[in-house]
């Protein structure tokens, strides 16, 4: 994996961890956890590693447009609540417009650039670019230039829905 998708990925991760602090209910259980004695984390570390998915062993679901790796969502980590994964937009190409009923998107750029439409509006996206697409909102991605736009995609739910619309 490059050094620039292991930056992203963790990026993505901590932009996530920290989005999701942020959402925590005033008065949520969170503050009256227990600590965790020493023996289960070090159970929890045996699991942990169990866990890591790595890029170039996760399948690819192929396209006509590009192709979609997913490092996690709910089948390949049970439990997960959040998804994650790795997209890439073939040059010239876009994917279908769509929109997700059940999560909000967060997309990080890692290479190349697109025009994204968000609702009526759009947007040029460029490597280092993120953006936030809300719930139930059509959108879409179409490649500028003749490199392919390569991009890490998380959404805040481990069971992403899918619903393809019309432009």
């Amino acid at each position: 994996m490059t050094n620039v998708l292991r930056c992203a990925l963790m990026m993505v991760c901590l932009l996530a961890a920290a989005v999701s602090l942020l959402c925590v209910p005033t008065g949520s259980i969170l503050a009256e956890e227990k600590p965790v004695s020493q023996p289960a984390q070090l159970a929890q570390l045996k699991s942990l590693a169990e866990q890591v998915q790595h890029l170039e062993q996760v399948p690819v679901q192929e396209q006509p447009w590009g192709w979609l790796r997913w490092l996690v969502n709910d089948q390949l980590v049970p439990g997960a609540t959040m998804t994650l994964g790795v997209v890439q937009i073939h040059a010239g190409q876009k994917n279908p417009p769509h929109q997700h009923p059940n999560c909000d998107e967060v997309i990080y750029v890692l290479s190349g650039s697109c025009t994204h439409r968000v609702g009526d509006q759009s947007v040029v996206l460029r490597a280092g670019d993120a953006l936030r697409i809300p719930k139930g909102v059509p959108h879409g991605a179409t490649v500028l230039g003749n490199e392919p736009m390569k991009c890490v995609v998380v959404y805040d739910t481990g069971n992403r829905q899918f619903v393809p619309v019309e432009e």
